[in-house]
């Protein structure tokens, strides 16, 4: 075979640097199928209970879980000498070991387990005499309880509040002004005005001449003057033409 190069034997050291890791969990896994063959869940389980070991005492020594569902057992030794957990109903004649090798100081192993039956079980640790010395404890199993909602308070009626009925607003009634009549047309009467009075005329005395008939005289004197001094003057032209041809 030829050589190696680097990178192949880097590849070949990670690989089985991983190999040690992974094959311890994979044994306890495969050593621990008894166990998970029981109602065991890969899912996150709704109940956790945290479980410690030690010479000789499991704490805490009483829990209570639910009934048909599923408990997730997260066990730890925290003691010198290797441990495990049974729990049992002997009155149903159920005992089952949770882990299938025990555990050893200092490790913790998870295991899920249904409890499928009510009442008081007992868990213990199985190894040696450690029950005898004191080693147990006791797991009620209940149903779980379903809280019952509180009765919902019914609303009191509000008693009818009155409503006021509106008073129907009176509406004004237009009241439609009469259309002037036409009336017989007035002809105005005419107002006779009435002539100034002449003034009453005084008859003269008699033997007295009258304003008018004076002045008709000296009208008639004065014409018959003109009137002969206008013949008086043709006639001197008529002579002063004569004796001079």
């Amino acid at each position: 075979m030829g050589r190696f190069t680097r990178q192949q034997t880097f590849l070949l050291a990670l690989l089985f640097t991983l190999g040690l890791l992974v094959a311890p969990r994979s044994v306890a896994w495969a050593l621990d199928a008894p166990a998970r063959g029981r109602s065991f869940l890969a899912t996150a389980p709704d109940t956790s209970v945290a479980i410690t070991l030690t010479e000789f005492t499991i704490t805490p020594a009483s829990i209570t879980v639910p009934l048909g569902e599923p408990v997730t057992f997260v066990v730890t030794n925290a003691g010198g000498a290797q441990h495990n957990l049974v729990v049992e109903l002997e009155s149903r004649g159920i005992e089952q070991r949770l882990f299938a090798t025990n555990l050893l100081p200092g490790e913790t192993r998870r295991v899920t387990f249904t409890f499928d039956a009510s009442g008081n079980w007992e868990m213990y640790c199985p190894v040696g005499n450690h029950r005898a010395l004191g080693m147990q404890g006791t797991i009620q199993v209940a149903e779980r309880t379903t809280p019952t909602p509180a009765p919902t308070a019914q609303p009191t009626p509000s008693p009818p509040v009155a409503t006021a009925t509106p008073v129907p607003t009176a509406v004004p009634t237009v009241v439609s002004s009469p259309s002037p009549t036409a009336g017989p047309v007035t002809t105005p009467t005419p107002v006779s005005t009435p002539r100034a009075t002449p003034p009453f005329q005084v008859a003269p005395r008699s033997g007295q001449p009258q304003a008018g008939s004076s002045g008709i005289v000296v009208a008639l004197g004065l014409a018959l003057l003109t009137g002969g001094l206008l013949l008086t003057a043709r006639r001197r032209g008529k002579h002063s033409g004569t004796t001079s041809g």
